[in-house]
């Protein structure tokens, strides 16, 4: 994915502001724009509410008060995010996150730490094709 081609819309949604930032600058290197960052569900599904959807969720699971999962089941939820990407990250991974990420619509999971190339090749899955 070259940062000339692409011009896809994401939210990064984590608690830990250098990991917000790090996954963000990420994307937008590899051509997302706007990506905007915040660090919780409420801002996040307020941020949804007042911009419309996004192309690329990437949302941390473990987060104060409501977590990842919430966000994924809102965003299923909602008509108008139905095509919205949705990637969970997480520092914890189990057998049992992985199947209540899928059966709630996920559409990608990723196991913190992570590099850059691991972040970038999941994304690329979603959008390489266009």
């Amino acid at each position: 994915m070259t940062s000339e081609a692409r011009h896809n819309s994401a939210l990064v949604v984590d608690d830990l502001d250098v990991m917000r930032r790090s996954v963000a600058n990420v994307l937008r290197k590899q051509g997302f724009s706007p990506v905007d960052e915040v660090s919780s569900v409420s801002e996040a599904l307020g941020k949804m509410a007042d911009d419309g959807g996004y192309d690329l969720i990437l949302s941390d699971w473990n987060m104060d008060s409501q977590n990842g999962l919430d966000l994924l089941i809102s965003v299923r939820a909602d008509a108008s995010c139905e095509k919205s990407i949705f990637v969970l990250m997480t520092a914890e991974p189990t057998d049992e996150k992985q199947a209540a990420a899928e059966a709630a619509g996920a559409s990608g999971f990723l196991v913190k730490p992570f590099g850059v190339e691991t972040l970038v090749s999941e994304v690329e899955k979603f959008f390489s094709s266009e």
